[in-house]
């Protein structure tokens, strides 16, 4: 079967996408691209394809595939671009900084009638997906709580020319970096349908955007969640999620070698609950399976799972938290796009 021809823009976050692809055997990793000359040439030799000169050069090169991987609000236009030239493209998280920018995308997808994908890489961790498969299988019963948290340190990760804490951008940590949480329990419970949040800027003064927030969301069937948020939080990185139902409850992040299992039938021979501890593959941003699983949808001629809208929905979720913490006031999220 005929490779795909993928290539990649943006090789900060794009570093990783590119050394998955020149490791799939279906991909010809044909050009990359980043605004930074010297370091595109370096990561082009490094696997052995080409450095394309500008933006122009990298949508014209007929590639397939096109990996966005750029700062969050270049990915409207620069998917806009990649699409109108009859490329499929999968585009970093979040979609965009804005549910208004993702519905630009939305309607380029209908237009243009490519397949698309975003990189909600949360859904990939093995440990994550282990997760998914036991609520699924109703190992822990009917859910009443679920909590997540994106706890990451900014401090010394400004992003390339300082664009995370450029007050023209104004990214907003809590869909920025928060999204990975909102959409990994959207995708184990189902979509919220109310927030109340808060948000403070204790952490990170000199950014333009609050550092932290906690956000109570209500999904149907009466259950309850909590979604944390720091990007300037003096701790290790995690994802950390907990489930808990009537059965039993699940532990898990995506940096861990195992997840918990705690069943309610169980007992040790002490007479008390113990956790479970399951193996898993540690991999905190497989991209390859993203990239894999992209593939196999086009090659069917299918749209993925994780596609444009599931995208919007994730910051439709995060745009209502800002709200609310803005208002006050709890606000029901709207997911008609």
């Amino acid at each position: 079967m005929e490779k795909i021809k993928l290539g990649v823009i943006g090789l900060r976050m794009g570093y990783d996408w590119t050394r998955s692809a020149s490791k799939n055997p279906d991909v010809d990793l044909k050009v990359v691209y980043d605004k930074r000359p010297d370091y595109c040439k370096q990561v082009a030799k490094e696997f052995s394809t080409r450095p394309a000169v500008s933006e122009k050069d990298f949508f014209n090169s007929g590639i397939d595939i096109a990996v966005v991987a750029t700062p969050d609000h270049l990915h409207v236009p620069q998917s806009i671009e990649a699409l109108s030239k009859g490329m499929h493209v999968i585009c970093e998280k979040p979609l965009a900084p804005t549910v208004a920018d993702c519905k630009k995308l939305i309607e380029a997808v209908k237009k243009y009638k490519r397949y698309f994908m975003v990189g909600q890489v949360g859904r990939y961790a093995p440990g994550f997906k282990m997760a998914k498969k036991l609520i699924d299988e109703g190992e822990i019963g009917q859910i009443a709580f679920i909590e997540s948290e994106y706890a990451h340190d900014y401090t010394h990760s400004p992003g390339v020319d300082n664009w995370r804490k450029d007050p023209k951008i104004k990214r907003e940590g809590f869909i920025g970096g928060g999204c990975h949480a909102l959409d990994l329990i959207r995708w184990m419970v189902g979509d919220p349908y109310e927030v109340f949040c808060y948000t403070n800027r204790i952490l990170l003064k000199d950014w333009p955007a609050d550092d932290t927030g906690i956000a109570i969301y209500k999904f149907k069937n009466n259950i309850i969640g909590k979604v944390f948020v720091s990007i300037g939080i003096k701790r290790e990185y995690t994802m950390r999620t907990a489930v808990y139902g009537t059965k039993g409850s699940i532990v898990c992040d995506n940096r861990s070698e195992t997840i918990k299992l705690y069943k309610d039938k169980y007992l040790d021979i002490t007479g008390t609950n113990k956790f479970w501890e399951i193996p898993v593959v540690e991999a905190s941003h497989n991209v390859g399976a993203e990239i894999a699983e992209f593939i196999s949808y086009v090659r069917k001629g299918k749209q993925s799972p994780t596609d444009v809208y599931e995208g919007t929905k994730t910051v439709a979720f995060g745009e209502a938290a800002l709200k609310s913490a803005k208002t006050g006031k709890p606000v029901k999220i709207d997911y008609k796009f």
